[in-house]
C-alpha cells in the first residue's frame, strides 16, 4: 500500500472557510471598536471645549451678565468654536481649526451657549453628532 501525504479538497475547502468566518468576525469587530474609540475621543474634545468655554466666559462676564439673550429663562451668551480659537481658549488642531475625531470635519461653526445660573457659569454645546 502507498503511504498517501496531504490533505483533500474537502480538507482544504473546510479549512478556507473557517478562516472567512473568523476573519469577517475579526474584521467586523475591529470596525466596531474603532468607531467607538472615535467617539469616546469626540466626547473627551467636547469636554476640553466645555472647559474653554467656561474660561472664555471668565473674560466675557461683563457682555454675559447684561445679555438680553435667554436659554432656558436664564442670561446666556451664544459663541462659536471658532470664537474660542481667536480668542487663545481652545488650540486649533490643524490650520485653525478644530478638528471632529468622527469624520475629520471642521467643528469651528458649532455653537456654544453660556447661561448664568445661580450666578454660576454653565456651557450648553449644540452637539448634532449626540453621541455623548
Amino acid at each position: 500500500m502507498k503511504n498517501k501525504k496531504g490533505f483533500t479538497l474537502i480538507e482544504l475547502l473546510c479549512v478556507i472557510a473557517i478562516l472567512a468566518i473568523v476573519t469577517t468576525i475579526a474584521s467586523a469587530s475591529i470596525v466596531n471598536l474603532s468607531n467607538k474609540s472615535k467617539e469616546n475621543l469626540y466626547c473627551a474634545k467636547l469636554e476640553m471645549i466645555e472647559s474653554a468655554a467656561k474660561t472664555y466666559a471668565v473674560g466675557y462676564e461683563y457682555e454675559l451678565n447684561n445679555s438680553n439673550t435667554f436659554y432656558d429663562g436664564y442670561k446666556s451668551l451664544v459663541i462659536t468654536i471658532n470664537d474660542l480659537v481667536k480668542s487663545g481658549a481652545l488650540s486649533p488642531d490643524k490650520d485653525d481649526n478644530v478638528l471632529s475625531p468622527i469624520n475629520n470635519e471642521t467643528m469651528n461653526n458649532m455653537s456654544i451657549i453660556l447661561y448664568l445660573k445661580n450666578n454660576q457659569v454653565y456651557v450648553h454645546i449644540n452637539d448634532a453628532n449626540n453621541v455623548c
